[in-house]
């Protein structure tokens, strides 16, 4: 199916409407290969009969959220974002951030969760919130609970608040995106032989997952530690609270200048004082806000916010 260049700027821009993503003019073939399969699977003849099907489908559901079946009214749409975002993830990905978050930014949560126990004068004061936007298959907030569970056991900074017991509850992590076909991936917490393989030593294998014919299924003690949720970046999502810590990694290098401004400030209402937001390694903040701190540990440059 041929997708003329008119044809690949509808897409582009509808694209872009409802998710942000920024697709660049020779990424034409990207288009094609994605969409094809979804147009044909749709009955289309041509790229122009899907997309009148597709807006038309958008329209519909904007008029009325009340007809039709629910698979009905965003289906469509959401099978192009499930197709056109990339998901490229792995357990512990590039793994220095991992380091800092075990060995700079995991000590002063320690430390919060104890100080915000004291001030409530309770073994239980407010759970610290960790936030993983953009979370793919789960692996990244697998990850973190990992960390968090391992850091626990050892007691944390014994130093800092020796009489406070600081353990998983007391963390809450959020892991989110915007493809229900990923999250329906992350939530089963499920992986293959390949997915293990990366970023995951036999320990942690041995620890955290048991085998079921050819998939590796994750604890239950992991998971119940995440809640997942989608959520569409450029969209309003102050709603879902504040938090301690947002990892917001390799999603930004899709947007323009002016959704990274408004996700970014949002992130900063979010977070808490002295909150921390850690990127991608190719992604920054500058030229965009000076609202937070730079942190170096290590390779990693994470950020936190200005008390």
């Amino acid at each position: 199916m041929e997708l003329s260049r008119h044809e690949f700027e509808l897409f582009r821009d509808y694209i872009y409407r409802i998710c942000g993503l920024v697709i660049a003019d020779n990424k034409q073939y990207l288009i094609r290969q994605r969409l094809e399969p979804l147009a044909s699977a749709s009955g289309c003849v041509n790229f122009s009969e899907y997309y009148r099907k597709v807006t038309e489908s958008s329209l519909s559901g904007e008029r009325s959220r009340t007809e039709g079946p629910p698979e009905t009214k965003n289906r469509l749409q959401e099978q192009i974002i499930n197709a056109i975002t990339t998901n490229e993830t792995s357990f512990f990905r590039d793994r220095h951030p991992f380091t800092a978050f075990k060995e700079c930014i995991l000590p002063r949560l320690n430390d919060r969760v104890c100080e915000r126990k004291q001030r409530h004068q309770s073994r239980k004061g407010p759970k610290v919130r960790l936030w993983s936007a953009g979370s793919s298959t789960g692996q990244e907030a697998y990850s973190l609970v990992m960390l968090i569970k391992e850091y626990s056991e050892n007691a944390g900074m014994k130093d800092s608040f020796p009489r406070i017991p600081v353990s998983t509850e007391d963390f809450v992590i959020l892991a989110t995106d915007i493809s229900t076909e990923m999250l329906a991936r992350a939530m089963a917490g499920e992986y293959n032989d390949t997915e293990m393989k990366r970023g995951l030593n036999p320990e942690r294998v041995n620890a955290y997952f048991k085998k079921q014919g050819k998939r590796w299924v994750i604890s239950s003690s992991i998971r119940s530690m995440v809640e997942f949720r989608q959520i569409n970046l450029i969209r309003p999502f102050t709603m879902l609270g504040g938090f301690d810590v947002i990892f917001c990694r390799n999603v930004m290098i899709y947007f323009d200048i002016e959704t990274k401004a408004r996700i970014i400030g949002q992130f900063y209402e979010m977070l808490s004082d002295k909150g921390f937001l850690v990127l991608g390694a190719t992604e920054n903040i500058y030229g965009i806000t000076d609202r937070f701190d730079s942190v170096h540990h290590g390779e990693t440059l994470f950020y936190q916010k200005k008390g």
